[in-house]
């Protein structure tokens, strides 16, 4: 485990409970710092972990970019790159502990005024609270709908996550918003003038991502990531390729001996089995701030992580964030066109039909597709902007009415005032945007890399989430991004394929191959066959009574899920409600182990 503990108060004891708890997990050697009432402790590897001295304070920061540049105790992280977090003891303010803006978050647990607990591991804080606090279920509607937590919630009560981009002293309880890394995004004139912009960004990005280092390993998920690859092997670097390998080709990544091979790439697969899926979703909760519908996805990249690790090298190329600022996620750009689509139906054919899907028979015969479609018809009952905001409800009201036995849990919130308040800032952005902002707070990448990076110890790395280049990305009209008179499940990405194709960066083989979900697996096999016992077990851990005929009927081979599976989703994965329950019991169970 790899991170920053801190603790200011009187009781030297609650960062003995951290750093216990740290100590639990793993993490060993770790360097403290204590000044008066206030303690500080760092543990993990120097390529996300490190500590600073200066005339103000000590401090220490984690995360991917937390060796990238120097850090001081005024003013803590302002014009701080994005991905990196951390704590400083000022020897004026005391306890400082402050987020940037990227993957990683510091959780807090306030005790009294002026008295914190403070981590960048969920799972250590609440280790250490596990005798005083238990979960929070006052937002589980939602998070067994959407798969995330609005806002600063975790699943623990007393423990909150600090905003992106601020900054808390602990001693006046004092939250202000810390200044951003200084970005600007060049004027374009037209499509034409973009193309040349962009790939000088692009290039820079990943020299400035690269740093020193001149041997790579590159996470391969499609397109972006071989194009990450192949430009590494352009600027003249070593460059090691690894995808997830799952015994199917059915599974496997589409032309990577064709590419590999004409680049002169060594490859690496790394084979996913059934039992690594039911081992890291166990202990899912360990290694993850959030629970996940597509809980396998997040944990194929922290297993090839620590193979990265394990084979020398010191860093992870991926090409994360790629789609969201090109607006190229089919799925997420169909959901926006069929959402716009029903919500012109007539209001008593939408009651209707959702009369018909919200019954037993539907649930067996129909499963993740009837929630779909209630899913679709509720949102299209929205009024704007909350319409076609939020992903796919994977257990709405009447799923989790069939799921739960006992007395329904009384909610902070309802859901209609919950979603329109996280749709309010999409007010006045177009149907793909507002989709595509909706689909950015389930906040899966983060999740992911953040696991990754605190169990693994490496970096990773996008030259799509480079400030430079999103900004500038961001800041161009729709139609460079993606071509309005094509399908809304179109690939998109037309600047960045005109890039592509005009300086010849990748071959047309790789440019125009079908678009391949990364969360394609054969999870929902293993699901209903060989790991169907252990999730049945798992379950138990909920921290509720469940109906067990109910958890039989997800778990049956349906033949309308076969078909969505087949024709439908390109992620091939239907069984979203299964990795949701099973990753929110794993947060149950970290409060009773011993």
């Amino acid at each position: 485990m790899h991170g920053v503990i801190a603790y200011t108060g009187g009781n030297p004891e609650c960062f003995q409970q951290l750093r216990l708890a740290a100590e639990h997990f793993g993490a060993s050697n770790i360097e403290t710092h204590n000044t008066g009432n206030n303690w500080l402790g760092s543990f993990g590897s120097a390529n996300v972990v490190r500590t600073f001295n200066d005339a103000n304070g000590v401090g220490a920061v984690y995360g991917s970019a937390a060796s990238t540049v120097d850090f001081h105790s005024v003013n803590f992280l302002d014009a701080a790159p994005d991905d990196v977090v951390g704590c400083v003891i000022h020897h004026e303010l005391g306890l400082v502990v402050a987020v940037g803006r990227g993957n990683h978050k510091m959780f807090v647990h306030h005790m009294a005024q002026g008295e914190i607990m403070a981590s960048s591991s969920l799972s250590v804080l609440a280790y250490a609270l596990r005798g005083t606090t238990t979960i929070d279920r006052s937002y589980e509607d939602f998070a067994l709908g959407f798969g995330f937590l609005p806002g600063s919630h975790t699943p623990f009560i007393g423990i909150h996550s600090l905003p992106a981009g601020t900054r808390y002293i602990a001693a006046t309880a004092h939250s202000e918003s810390t200044s951003a890394f200084p970005v600007s995004a060049p004027p374009t004139q037209s499509f034409e003038q973009a193309i040349p912009q962009l790939r000088d960004l692009f290039i820079k990005a990943i020299k400035e991502q690269a740093g020193s280092r001149t041997k790579h390993a590159v996470l391969l998920g499609g397109f972006d990531s071989m194009l990450v690859a192949a430009t590494l092997k352009k600027l003249g670097h070593e460059v090691h390729t690894y995808t997830f390998s799952f015994g199917d080709p059915r599974f496997e990544q589409r032309n990577i001996a064709e590419f590999v091979t004409s680049l002169g790439i060594t490859h690496h697969p790394v084979v996913i089995t059934p039992e690594s899926i039911a081992q890291n979703l166990r202990e899912f909760g360990t290694h993850f701030f959030q629970l996940g519908a597509q809980s396998h996805y997040q944990i194929h990249t922290l297993i090839a992580s620590q193979h990265i690790a394990r084979d020398g090298f010191e860093a992870i190329f991926n090409g994360d964030g790629c789609d969201a600022i090109f607006l190229s996620y089919p799925t997420v750009n169909r959901r926006a066109s069929i959402s716009q689509r029903v919500a012109n139906a007539p209001h008593l054919l939408k009651k209707a039909v959702l009369s018909f899907l919200q019954t037993l028979l539907a649930e067996r015969q129909l499963g993740h597709v009837a929630r779909i479609m209630r899913s679709v018809l509720n949102n299209a009952l929205l009024p704007q902007p909350a319409r076609g905001h939020l992903p796919t409800q994977y257990l709405d009201h009447y799923a989790l009415s069939q799921l739960r036995t006992g007395t329904q849990p009384q909610q902070a919130e309802t859901m209609l005032a919950l979603r329109m308040r996280l749709a309010e800032p999409t007010t006045q952005m177009d149907g793909p945007r507002r989709a595509f902002h909706g689909n950015g707070l389930t906040a899966q990448s983060k999740v992911k890399v953040d696991g990754a990076v605190c169990t693994a110890g490496l970096p990773h790395f996008s030259p799509y989430l480079h400030p430079e280049l999103r900004a500038f990305v961001t800041s161009l009209p729709i139609e460079y991004l993606k071509n309005q008179n094509d399908s809304p499940s179109a690939n998109g990405k037309e600047l960045l394929v005109a890039m592509v194709r005009e300086y010849k960066l990748l071959p047309d083989l790789f440019i125009d191959q079908p678009k391949q979900s990364p969360v394609d697996s054969p999870v929902d096999d293993w699901y209903m066959t060989s790991l169907k016992a252990n999730i049945l077990d798992q379950l138990q851990d909920l921290p509720f009574a469940v109906n067990t005929k109910y958890l039989n009927t997800l778990l049956r081979e349906k033949t309308a899920e076969k078909w969505y599976r087949k024709n439908i989703s390109i992620g091939h994965h239907t069984l979203q409600a299964i990795g949701l329950l099973a990753s929110y019991a794993s947060f149950n169970r970290l409060l009773h182990e011993e």
